[in-house]
C-alpha cells in the first residue's frame, strides 16, 4: 500500500540521530568503550598517535552506521558498495575523533552540566533538539514539549530514550568541537605592519612593459635532455610531487558463460517444465516453487505485457498458455489465469485507527479489541453525520501523511494498495463508506472516486535463468587458473595474453580505499592484494572470483606514500625539463642580443618577442596575456623605475621586464578594513582545516586492508 506503506514509525527524534551518528567530529561509544592501554591481543585495526583502534569496537561501529543508514534510507539491506562507504565514513569518524578528543584533552576544554542544560532547554536550544523536538503537524519547534519529554525521561520506550540520550552525547560533542575550531580561530592576530604590506601589495601598481619569447618557439623534437637533465629537475623539485600510495595493475578475465551443452539441457528442462505448467491445477504454486522470479499477482491492462505475450494473452480464454521463448537470457513460459474488467485508478480517503504491534504509532496504548471498537465508533459517527469524515481524518488519523490531507489518499493505481484495502475500494461504490482491516490496523475508508473500468488480465510467468553448468564454471576456472599458473611474472603474463589472444586491461592509480575499479564493480579483494606487503612488483595474483568471470592480475606498478621515484615521475615531467633546457637556450641568446634597454627596441622583434604594457599588484599573480606568472610578478616588485630586468624564466616563456612607472600605495592610517579582512579568511579557514591538519601532524598506522 504506496501511502500507507510508508507511515513513519519514528518521531523526529530518529532523523536527526541518523543525521548525528553519520557526521564528522562526533565523538561516540567507540571512544567511551576504549580503556587507555587501548588493545586487547593483537585485535588491532590502526594506531593513531599511540591509541590503539581495536577491529572489533570499529565494526560495531560500522554496524551502529549501517542500520542507521537503513532506517535513514528505509532500505532492509545495503549493497555492497554502500556497506563499504558507510566502512570508509567510520574510518574518517574514528581518525577525527580520536584527534580531537587528544587536542581538546591537552587543552582541558570542557562542556559543564549548565552549559550542556542550556543547550538543551535555554533560549537558543542546540539545532539538534530544534530538528528532533518539531511539530510533525506543523513543522515548528515546541519547547515545551523538550520539558515535557525530559520529565517523563523514565517512562518513554528504551529505544527512544537511548535516541536522546545520543542526541545529548552528540551535542556535547558537538560543542567540544565549535570550541576547539573557535579557540584556534580567536588565536588569529594582524598585526598593522601584516596589514600594511597586505594594503600595499594590493594597491601598488607598477605600469611595466614585459616582453616574451614563448617555449613553443622551439620544437620538442629538437631538445635533447640527459639523465643528468632528468635528475637536475628530480632533485630541485621533488618536494612538490608528494603522492598518496597507488598501485597500477594490468588483468585479463575469463567470462563464464553457458556453452552449447549447457543451454540444451535447460532447453529440455524447460520442455518438461512446460508440459507440467500447462496441466498445473495451482498455478501460483507451481510458480513459486519453479521460476527463478515468484508470481506477480498484478492486474495488466493491454500494452504492459511484454510483446511476445501481450496479443495471446488478450484474445485467448482462461488457461492459455504461450512458450517457451527467450528473453533477457531467460527462457520465460506464459498462462492466463484469469480476466477482469476493474478502474484501471482508484480513490479513497480513510481514517486509521492503529494498535500495538502494528509499529504505525509507536505511541499507541490501543489493543487490537480496542482499535476494532474505536473503529465501529468512527464508522457509525461517519455514515450518520457524513461530514465528520474530514474533520476526523485530521485529527485521529494515524497516517500521519494522509491526516495533512483530511484523509485524502489521492488516485492509485488499481493493485498499488495492500490487498484488503484495494479490493474493498475496488468492490464499493463510489461513496460508500466501509471498515477494513490491514496490518497497519483498522481503516474507516471513504470511496471516493475510479476511472472507467477497463479490460485486465492476470498471466503466470515461469523464468528459467540460462545459466553456466558448474562444468562450465569449472572448466573456465582451470583455464584461469593455467594462465595463472604458466605466466609466473609480468613477461609470461603478457606473452601468453599473445599466445591466446586475450584482452589485456589495465587500471591504474588504485588507491587502499577502493572498492570498485573501472569496469570491474566489487574489486576490494583485488585491491587488498595488490597493496599486499607480500605482493611485489611483477607479481601475478591468484584466481579472483567476480560473479560471472575470472580474474587474473600482475602488478605493473607500485607507489608508496611520500616522494615519487625518478622512475615515477619521470614521463610526467619531461615537458618540464625541456622546458628548462629550453629556458637555457632562450635566456642565452636574449643576453646576446638585449645587453640594455637601448637594445630592446630592435632586439625584441629579432628573437620572436612578444611586447605587451600592463599596470600590475604584487598581490595578483597572473601576468596579462601569459596567466600565473609569480616569478616575473616578483622579479617586477624588485626593480625601480626606468629598471630594466636580467632575462626571468617564467612558466610560459622567457621575459624582459622594464619597470616604466611605480605608482605607490596611497598613505593609509586606518588599516581596520585589511585586518578584518585577513582574520575573516583565517577564521574561515579555521572552521575547515583543523581536521587535515591533525592528520597530516599525526602518526597513522592505517591496517584496515588486514581486515576488509
Amino acid at each position: 500500500m504506496a501511502l500507507i506503506g510508508d507511515i513513519r514509525k519514528h518521531s523526529g527524534l530518529l532523523t536527526i540521530v541518523i543525521g548525528v551518528a553519520l557526521a564528522l567530529f562526533v565523538l561516540g561509544d567507540f571512544l567511551s568503550n576504549r580503556g587507555p592501554q587501548g588493545g586487547k591481543g593483537d585485535n588491532i585495526i590502526a594506531e593513531i598517535n599511540g591509541e590503539k583502534i581495536l577491529a572489533t569496537d570499529f565494526n560495531q561501529r560500522v554496524e551502529e552506521n549501517m542500520e542507521a543508514q537503513k532506517l535513514n534510507t528505509g532500505k532492509e539491506n545495503l549493497t555492497s558498495d554502500e556497506q563499504f562507504q558507510i566502512r570508509q565514513q567510520t574510518w574518517d569518524q574514528v581518525v577525527n575523533e580520536t584527534l580531537l578528543l587528544e587536542e581538546v584533552s591537552k587543552l582541558g576544554l570542557t562542556v559543564s552540566t549548565e552549559e550542556l542544560d542550556d543547550q538543551i532547554r535555554g533560549k537558543n536550544p542546540h539545532s539538534y533538539i530544534v530538528q528532533s523536538f518539531r511539530d510533525p503537524q506543523t513543522g515548528q519547534f515546541d519547547p515545551a514539549t523538550v520539558v515535557n519529554f525530559l520529565q517523563n525521561l523514565d517512562q518513554v520506550d528504551p529505544q527512544m530514550k537511548q535516541r536522546y540520550l545520543l542526541i545529548e552525547k552528540a551535542i556535547k560533542e558537538d560543542r567540544l568541537s565549535t570550541k576547539y575550531r573557535n579557540l584556534i580561530a580567536k588565536g588569529f592576530y594582524v598585526p598593522k605592519a601584516f596589514a600594511k604590506r597586505d594594503y600595499d601589495a594590493r594597491n601598488t601598481r607598477i605600469k611595466a612593459r614585459y616582453y616574451g619569447v614563448s617555449y613553443t618557439s622551439i620544437a620538442d623534437s629538437l631538445v635533447k635532455v640527459t639523465d643528468a637533465d632528468f635528475e637536475k629537475f628530480y632533485a630541485q623539485n621533488k618536494h612538490k610531487y608528494q603522492q598518496e600510495a597507488s598501485r597500477d595493475i594490468e588483468y585479463v578475465t575469463f567470462d563464464v558463460l553457458p556453452s552449447n551443452d549447457d543451454r540444451e539441457k535447460i532447453n529440455r528442462d524447460v520442455q518438461g517444465i512446460y508440459a507440467e505448467f500447462v496441466n498445473a491445477e495451482n498455478v501460483v504454486s507451481f510458480v513459486n516453487s519453479t521460476s527463478d522470479e515468484r508470481y506477480d499477482s498484478t492486474w495488466m491492462k493491454k500494452g504492459k505485457l511484454p510483446y511476445q505475450i501481450d496479443s495471446v494473452m488478450f484474445n485467448s480464454g482462461i488457461g492459455a498458455t504461450y512458450g517457451p521463448y527467450v528473453e533477457n537470457n531467460m527462457f520465460q513460459m506464459a498462462r492466463l489465469v484469469d480476466v477482469q474488467t476493474r478502474p484501471d485508478s482508484l480513490k479513497a480517503s480513510h481514517i486509521l485507527i492503529s494498535y500495538k504491534g502494528t509499529n504505525v504509532n509507536p505511541d499507541t496504548k490501543l489493543t487490537k479489541e480496542l482499535a476494532k471498537a474505536k473503529a465501529d465508533s468512527v464508522l457509525k459517527l461517519v455514515k450518520s453525520n457524513p461530514a465528520k469524515f474530514d474533520e476526523l481524518a485530521g485529527t485521529i488519523n494515524d497516517d500521519q501523511t494522509a491526516a495533512k490531507s483530511n484523509g485524502d489518499l489521492k488516485w492509485f493505481a488499481d493493485g498499488a494498495m495492500v490487498p484488503a484495502f484495494n479490493n474493498a475500494v475496488l468492490n464499493g461504490k463510489i461513496g460508500d463508506v466501509i471498515l477494513v482491516e490491514t496490518q497497519f490496523g483498522f481503516h474507516v475508508i471513504k470511496i471516493t472516486g475510479k476511472t472507467v473500468p477497463v479490460k485486465k488480465v492476470r498471466v503466470a510467468i515461469v523464468k528459467r535463468m540460462i545459466e553456466p553448468s558448474s562444468k562450465t564454471m569449472q572448466d573456465v576456472y582451470t583455464q584461469a587458473s593455467q594462465f595463472a599458473a604458466e605466466a609466473k611474472d609480468m613477461e609470461g603474463f603478457n606473452k601468453l595474453i599473445d599466445e591466446k589472444k586475450l584482452t589485456k586491461r589495465l587500471a591504474e592509480r588504485i588507491g587502499p580505499d577502493m572498492n570498485s575499479l573501472p569496469g570491474l564493480t566489487e574489486a576490494r579483494q583485488i585491491v587488498i592484494w595488490s597493496f599486499n606487503k607480500e605482493t611485489e612488483k611483477g607479481s601475478i595474483s591468484p584466481v579472483f572470483d567476480l560473479e560471472g568471470r575470472y580474474l587474473i592480475a600482475v602488478l605493473k606498478e607500485v607507489r608508496e606514500k611520500g616522494v615519487p621515484t625518478l622512475e615515477q615521475l619521470k614521463e610526467f615531467i619531461e615537458p618540464m625539463v625541456k622546458r628548462d633546457k629550453k629556458s637555457e637556450t632562450l635566456i642565452a641568446e636574449v643576453n646576446k642580443t638585449i645587453k640594455s634597454i637601448a637594445d630592446i627596441d630592435k632586439g625584441y622583434i629579432s628573437l620572436g618577442m612578444k611586447a605587451d604594457t600592463n599596470e600590475v599588484t604584487f598581490a595578483n599573480s597572473n601576468l596579462p596575456g601569459y596567466g600565473k606568472e609569480d616569478e616575473v610578478i616578483g622579479t617586477l616588485f624588485t626593480m625601480k623605475a626606468g629598471q630594466m630586468s636580467k632575462p626571468v624564466k617564467g612558466n610560459q616563456a622567457v621575459f624582459i621586464i622594464v619597470a616604466e612607472q611605480v605608482t605607490p600605495a596611497p598613505p593609509k592610517d586606518d588599516l581596520t578594513p585589511e585586518k578584518r579582512m585577513l582574520t575573516n579568511a583565517f577564521r574561515t579557514r579555521a572552521q575547515r582545516e583543523p581536521a587535515e591538519a591533525l592528520k597530516r601532524n599525526s602518526e597513522i598506522e592505517d591496517n584496515r586492508l588486514m581486515y576488509f
